[in-house]
């Protein structure tokens, strides 16, 4: 039960960011637009995270990572990091604020720049 609660706080974590992203201001970021198969690998994730179990979520998360842009590649490595350690036992990564940095530097780009909302009048 210990071991579904700590998951379940790395989880949270992560929708929360994405769920952020997407009610936040609508305004993309200044930097470059990401590669298309970010957005695709992004994009799946937060479409199956809240029903994903964590060797899922390594599997979404993994494909980010792989397509990250450079800005936030090693935040997603980070994050990734922090689910594989997660599943091997590893509860330092929980509640963790590095990682909890990484994983918003993450949803933010990707929130902003992947189209999941268009600018209005900015």
């Amino acid at each position: 039960m210990r071991r579904a609660v700590a998951l379940a706080t790395v989880t949270v974590i992560a929708v929360a960011g994405l769920a952020g992203c997407k009610q936040s201001e609508d305004a993309a970021s200044n930097l470059p637009r990401p590669s298309a198969a970010f957005c695709e690998a992004a994009t799946k994730y937060d479409n199956r995270i809240q029903m994903a179990k964590l060797p899922e979520q390594i599997e979404l998360v993994s494909r980010i990572a792989a397509h990250a842009p450079k800005d936030v590649s090693k935040d997603a490595k980070l994050f990734l990091d922090a689910l594989q350690r997660r599943s091997e036992g590893d509860k330092s990564v929980v509640d963790n604020p590095r990682i909890e940095t990484a994983i918003k530097n993450v949803n933010r780009r990707a929130g902003q720049d992947c189209g999941w909302f268009k600018r209005n009048g900015m």
